[in-house]
């Protein structure tokens, strides 16, 4: 199961809003998967997050607003978020 499904909106995925600040933290540390990656850091829990339908294998689109606040909406799938539309926190 892929987790870049961008369709969804059922009772085990439901699409949720979380507003947090986004930080870079290394992802698979001591695997063959270490790098860097762009966590949500909210209220709710931290999450790797990424745009939904986006290559994971490929830079984030979100990486240029590490260190900001932001509202995502999207869907949680294990622990990544996977982001339909986000934007700035002003």
């Amino acid at each position: 199961m892929s987790a870049d499904k961008t369709n969804r909106d059922d009772k085990d995925h439901p699409f949720v809003t979380l507003t947090g600040r986004l930080v870079l933290r290394t992802f698979g540390r001591h695997s063959k998967s270490e790098h860097l990656a762009v966590y949500l850091v909210s209220d709710q829990g931290d999450y790797l997050i990424r745009p939904a339908g986006a290559n994971p294998f490929m830079p984030d689109a979100l990486m240029p607003l590490v260190g900001k606040t932001i509202i995502a909406t999207g869907y949680i799938e294990d622990y990544v978020f996977l982001a339909q539309t986000w934007k700035e926190e002003e």
